[in-house]
Parts: C-alpha cells; sequence; structure tokens
C-alpha cells in the first residue's frame, strides 16, 4: 500500500499508452467520480493535492484548490488512479517548492501497513486485512484512547482501499507539532527503548549490619494491578509470557522465542526452575506476580534472562505496528476518502471507532456502481478471490462480476489482454 508520498517525488511529464486494463479501470472509476466525488478535507484551501493515473507515468502534485467545485472538476475529468491530500496547512498549498508553500501545521497521522505485520505475505488477502485489523484496534482502543487519551471525536479511521488502515489525529493542539515531538509519540507506542530499569525498579526489602559494613538485600518490582501505561502492559507481558513457556520443552521454546539464542540449555533450565517450582500450592512465577517483585531467581543470571525476554519477546508482541516515517513526516500526502485505490478498485473509506467493529473491507469498501453484470476476463495462475458474497476459484478464461474483475485486475490477478493462443 502506498500510504504517501514524500516530498521528493516530483513531475516528469511523460504519457503512456493505456493497454484494455487500464482502460477498463479508468472507465469505471470515471462513472464513480461523475456519480459520487470525493468530499473534500477539512480547510481543503489550505491543502496540497497528488495525484497519480492511468495514463501517465508521473506523479502531479503542488495543487491547490479553493473549493470543492475545483477538485471535483479536476478528478472527473481527469480520472486519477490514486488521489492524495496533504496532513499538513499550508499559506500557499498550491506553490511549487515546499519552502513557498508556508507551512502551517499539520494532522497527525498513522499508517498500519501489511508490510510491517510478520507473515503477512503468505496470507490470504481477507486474513491479511483482518489481522491488520487486530493491530489497528489495539493502537486505538490501548493507546490513542487510552494511554495517550484522545478524543474519540477527534479521530478519523479510514481503510486505505488496499493494505491497511489510515488513522488522522485532528486536534488543534498537536496541529504544531514537529516532526522529533511526533517521533516521540511514535516511539512510546512501538515501546522504543522501553526502560526496563524504570518499568521493573530495584527496591530494599531488608538491611543488615555485619562487621561495620551494611548489607541490603534488594529484588526488581513487578508493576502492580493498578499501574497504567507500559507498567501495566509489561505486568500482563509477564503473564503472557510465563504462560507461553508453561510446559514446553527445549527446542520448543527455543523456536517460539528467538531472544534465547546465546542461551545455555542449563541457564534456560534453571530460568524455568525457578519460575515454575512449587512452594506449597502456588509456583514461583504466581508468587512472583502476587508478590509484586521478581523475587524468585535463584540466580541473579536466570532474572536476567528473564528481563531479556521481557524487553525482546513481550514488548514487540505489546505495541502496535505501525509506519513510523508517516507518523514523524509533517508534510505527507494521505490517500483522500471516497476516492478509488487503483490497485483494487475499492473505496478509500472513512469510519468512526463504532463503525469499524462491523466494518468488512471486501463487502464495505465495494463501490455499489459496479454491477453483478459479468465480463470475460484472463486469470494467469490458479487463484482463490474473496469478494463481497463470492469466493472464486479462477484459473485461465472466467467470467467474473465487473466488480471482482475491477479487484481482480488492479491487484494483476486477471487481465483483459488474452494470450494470442487464448
Amino acid at each position: 500500500m502506498l500510504a504517501g508520498l514524500a516530498v521528493t517525488n516530483i513531475t516528469m511529464p511523460f504519457l503512456s499508452v493505456m493497454g484494455p486494463d487500464q482502460e477498463f479501470m479508468r472507465e469505471w472509476f470515471q462513472r464513480y467520480y461523475l456519480n459520487r466525488p470525493p468530499r473534500p478535507p477539512e480547510r481543503m484551501d489550505r491543502r496540497e493535492f497528488g495525484f497519480m493515473f492511468f495514463d501517465r507515468e508521473y506523479v502531479q502534485r503542488h495543487l491547490g484548490f479553493e473549493g470543492p467545485g475545483e477538485l471535483h472538476s479536476f478528478i472527473q475529468g481527469q480520472v486519477p488512479s490514486h488521489a492524495y491530500y496533504s496532513s499538513a496547512y499550508y499559506q500557499f498549498p498550491g506553490a511549487a517548492t515546499m519552502e513557498e508553500k508556508k507551512w502551517l501545521g499539520a494532522d497527525l497521522i498513522f499508517d498500519l501497513d501489511a508490510d510491517h505485520v510478520k507473515g503477512a505475505e503468505s496470507m490470504s488477502y481477507r486474513d491479511m486485512l483482518a489481522r491488520i485489523k487486530v493491530e489497528l484496534l489495539r493502537l486505538i482502543d490501548d493507546f490513542l484512547l487510552g494511554d495517550l487519551g484522545f478524543d474519540a471525536s477527534h479521530l478519523r479511521i479510514v481503510f486505505s482501499g488496499g493494505r491497511g488502515y489510515h488513522i488522522h489525529v485532528m486536534d488543534a493542539r498537536l496541529a504544531s507539532l514537529r516532526s522529533h515531538e511526533r517521533r516521540e509519540i511514535v516511539d512510546y507506542i512501538a515501546g522504543t527503548d522501553l526502560n526496563m530499569e524504570w518499568v521493573f525498579p530495584e527496591r530494599t526489602t531488608a538491611s543488615r549490619e555485619i562487621n561495620g559494613r551494611v548489607q541490603e538485600s534488594r529484588v526488581r518490582s513487578t508493576p502492580s494491578p493498578t499501574s497504567g501505561g507500559w507498567r501495566r502492559r509489561m505486568r500482563h507481558g509477564m503473564m503472557w509470557l510465563v504462560e507461553e513457556m508453561r510446559s514446553r520443552d527445549l527446542p520448543d521454546l527455543r523456536a517460539r522465542l528467538p531472544a534465547l539464542a546465546g542461551a545455555s540449555d542449563a541457564m534456560i533450565e534453571g530460568m524455568l526452575k525457578d519460575l515454575y517450582s512449587k512452594s506449597g500450592a502456588r509456583d514461583g512465577a504466581d508468587l512472583m506476580l502476587s508478590g509484586n517483585a521478581l523475587s524468585n531467581f535463584s540466580d541473579r543470571r536466570h532474572l536476567d534472562l528473564f528481563l531479556k525476554l521481557l524487553k525482546e519477546e513481550v514488548v514487540p508482541r505489546f505495541s502496535a505496528e505501525i509506519d513510523e516515517p508517516v507518523t514523524s513526516d509533517i508534510k505527507r500526502l494521505i490517500r483522500l476518502p471516497w476516492s478509488l485505490h487503483g490497485k483494487t478498485g475499492l473505496c478509500v473509506t472513512p469510519m468512526d471507532r463504532e463503525e469499524l467493529d462491523r466494518f468488512d473491507p471486501l463487502r464495505d469498501a465495494v463501490p455499489s456502481l459496479y454491477p453483478d453484470r459479468t465480463v470475460e476476463v484472463f486469470v494467469r495462475k490458479p487463484s482463490v478471490v474473496e469478494i463481497k458474497d463470492l469466493r472464486l476459484e479462477v484459473e485461465g478464461r472466467c467470467e467474473v462480476p465487473v466488480y471482482a474483475a475491477m479487484f481482480m485486475i488492479g491487484r494483476r490477478i486477471a487481465t483483459l489482454d488474452f494470450p494470442p493462443d487464448e
């Protein structure tokens, strides 16, 4: 998914000849835009716009529009394959250089893309989008509405039309944040350089004087059940890790937890014995959580290994997957809501938090304008396509509904350019 365009993109005047696939998609895009032109963004007269096309091999940007009519006329006449607008506000958005535009502020943008989800390349398109939605809900509920305390009314959630989602935080208090300040928000959400000394601080449990010297007994505290933010998250992460390791053999543990690489079998077994050895009716891990202290380790090295697992295995699992450069970029172009995505034919669909739970991209982002009537396409290799209420197993020449053809042609699963022997 092309979430946004960096400021280095330039316009290169080169026209290309459209093939049957581009002509087919452009025709349906034009029908869509004539019937449902995209709604302009807030403060559109302060935004820069950029476009890509079916019949041109360049990006056209540095465009400004005074009102919805101008924007709609451009889109309906030029029929872009991708439409973008700036997260930033400018005094002169149509100026040819970034310096001349005079930056005034920017929305805070988050981008979640399948490229950042482990294993997404082996998933079906539907499963990939479902996995992204899990990450999206964690970002919204745990971080944006939770830890950071943003108001739900300031969030606009947008299905990108491709492989993920965008979140626009439109709060005037955030508009003036520069890149390094936005980067701090990214680092918090990602758990970057999370200070384990802060999460699990050492405290003195006892002290005594022997031969004039004071000896102290010290333990690391675990976050209490009432903790907030990353301390609460790491407490839950400890519980996950303890159960993840319970009753697993060493080869399985090493396969599941790459952070164990470099630790000897004896060291791992020693840590496990400390965690799961019984003290009365309770094991060490249970006592550790209930006692709010990492005090059940017989060897400091076992504790250090456990802390290493918490940092390298738990933190990534309890953070949120986002495209970090998008959030810190204060001059980004982001997809225009209600425009169409040139690589799927799907609609860039905005929604609020309540609508997100029931949103199905392969149903709700398919434009109703695309008809059910069939068109013949050629499928290059055996494929399974799920869209709306269909599950198609296709290969070679086949007839599919127009809405499925748009999706398949956009994703290059199918073509209207039939091979000569077909």
